[in-house]
């Protein structure tokens, strides 16, 4: 039978111990942020399941949109900001990929001229309109809603946010 010493404590579960606490400390997990999504409103005398309530950052007005929106971070392969326009607001130009491209000339063409609700985090944003354009190219031009610094983060989070929303 081996003799254990008093004095020496086991080695190898104290390196397996730090050794998994440097792998934690290594591989760090993506948190998404400034999630951007498109959806169009609901009648608000309506109440189901394919609708919800959002709220504007003050929290003042709620409005009624769509559960699911048409186009969310996963649509989205890279943009730009524009602006600023007469009031200091930036607005996006994003290229939607491939496979919602069908979505989004569908809908804008179905809704042409009519607004949809810009909601970022789950908040209210604002409203941009359909277009023509929506309904021709692959690019998607939001109208200005945003200052300078929250439009540069949507734009810096469309790749983490879209890699993370579609594992």
């Amino acid at each position: 039978m081996p003799t254990r010493h008093p004095h020496r404590r086991p080695t190898l579960p104290l390196f397996l111990l730090l050794a998994l606490l440097l792998l934690g400390a290594s591989c760090q997990t993506y948190t998404p942020a400034f999630v951007l999504s498109l959806h169009e409103f609901a009648n608000p005398q309506v109440s189901t399941r394919l609708s919800k309530q959002v709220r504007n950052p003050s929290r003042e007005w709620q409005y009624t949109i769509r559960n699911f929106p048409f186009l969310d971070a996963r649509s989205f392969l890279g943009g730009e900001l524009y602006g600023p326009d007469e009031s200091g607001f930036y607005g996006l130009r994003l290229q939607v990929d491939r496979w919602a491209l069908g979505t989004m000339h569908h809908t804008a063409g179905s809704n042409l001229g009519l607004v949809y609700a810009v909601v970022v985090d789950g908040t209210y944003v604002g409203t941009s309109h359909f277009t023509p354009e929506m309904r021709d190219q692959d690019i998607l031009v939001i109208e200005p809603l945003w200052t300078l610094y929250d439009a540069t983060r949507i734009v810096e989070n469309l790749e983490g946010n879209r890699k993370h929303l579609t594992r």
